[in-house]
């Protein structure tokens, strides 16, 4: 008899056992590595230039298989931009360009993520010189033994932030259309509620 009461408070817990709900883990949280870029290119009459956000930070927080989990959070440091030219460098700076005075960050953080037959898409909304605008963001996610790579390229139109006022707005002296590249290395760490990462070079 004992043994028949041993039998079912072993199936009893067991079974209460198998009934709990499973704890589902975090999604993974990335960290940037030194080897991420993010870059620009434009055109100044005619010319194809190609630049760079020297600092930038970002939190990545993502799993192509809980895309309603996931996020992205980048905050590009505009005095660090690079043309490789100081003169543009430094117009860049004014006013009627990015007014790093009054606006030393842009933005862009995503408001969902959905895959499609051409790949991974996210909706995100950039903020550049103040003004906010809600763009289509495909990338390539590619998982890796310890380090995973992101890489994207979108266009922008520079006047839709108010980026060039005056005759800068003369497409024929600078491009409307500026194409940024992303390309970010990236490691999982131990979620935690600061950012993840800072970008220097």
């Amino acid at each position: 008899m004992r043994a028949v009461h041993l039998m079912a408070a072993l199936l009893l817990s067991a079974a209460a056992h198998a009934a709990r709900p499973a704890v589902a883990l975090p999604v993974p949280l990335y960290s940037l590595q030194p080897a991420s870029t993010l870059q620009f290119q434009g055109t100044q009459q005619g010319e194809r230039f190609v630049g760079r956000v020297a600092a930038f930070d970002a939190r990545i927080t993502f799993d192509p298989a809980r895309l309603a989990e996931s996020s992205f959070d980048v905050s590009m440091q505009l005095k660090s931009l690079d043309s490789r030219n100081a003169e543009r460098d430094q117009a860049m700076q004014t006013a009627d360009w990015f007014d790093v005075a009054r606006h030393p960050l842009a933005t862009f953080r995503t408001v969902a993520f959905r895959s499609t037959p051409q790949g991974l898409v996210a909706d995100a909304d950039l903020t550049i010189k103040g003004r906010t605008k809600r763009i289509v963001f495909p990338f390539q996610w590619q998982p890796g033994a310890g380090v995973a790579t992101l890489d994207a390229r979108v266009a922008l139109d520079r006047l839709d932030f108010g980026l060039g006022a005056g005759e800068w707005a003369d497409d024929s002296l600078v491009g409307r259309r500026v194409d940024v590249l992303v390309h970010l290395q990236l490691i999982p760490v131990v979620p935690s509620p600061g950012p993840s990462a800072v970008k220097k070079k």
